[in-house]
C-alpha cells in the first residue's frame, strides 16, 4: 500500500486502517499539496457508520482532526464537517444526534 491508498483507507476507516496509519505516520510529508482528496460521499460513509456504532465518536473526532491537520489530504469540498467534527470546543460535545443531524444536512 502506497501513501495516496493508506490516506484512502484511513479517510474511509477501511478494514486496513491500522496498517494504513502505521505508512502515513512512516512517511514523510512533504509540500507537494494534497495527494488524496476526501469527497461528501466517503464523509456520509462515515458518519453513517457511526451512527450505526461501528465507528466510536471518539474515533470520528480524531478521524477528523488527523484530517484537518494534514497537507495531502484536500478536505476542501467539507471543510464545514470537518470543523465541526475537530472542534468540540466551539461546536459542543459530539453525540449521535449531532451526527445524525450533519447526515441529514449534507445529504439535502
Amino acid at each position: 500500500m502506497n501513501r495516496a491508498q493508506a490516506l484512502a483507507e484511513f479517510a474511509s476507516f477501511g478494514k486496513q486502517k491500522d496498517e494504513a496509519i502505521s505508512i502515513i505516520v512512516a512517511s514523510t510529508i512533504n509540500n507537494q499539496g494534497p495527494i488524496y482528496v476526501l469527497t461528501l460521499i466517503t464523509v456520509l460513509d462515515v458518519l453513517t457508520r457511526c451512527q450505526a456504532d461501528e465507528i466510536d465518536l471518539d474515533d470520528l473526532e480524531m478521524w477528523a482532526n488527523v484530517i484537518e491537520s494534514r497537507s495531502d489530504i484536500d478536505y476542501s469540498a467539507v471543510e464545514g464537517v470537518i470543523y465541526a467534527l475537530s472542534n468540540s470546543e466551539q461546536m459542543g460535545e459530539l453525540d449521535k444526534s449531532k451526527v445524525a443531524r450533519l447526515i441529514e444536512l449534507f445529504k439535502a
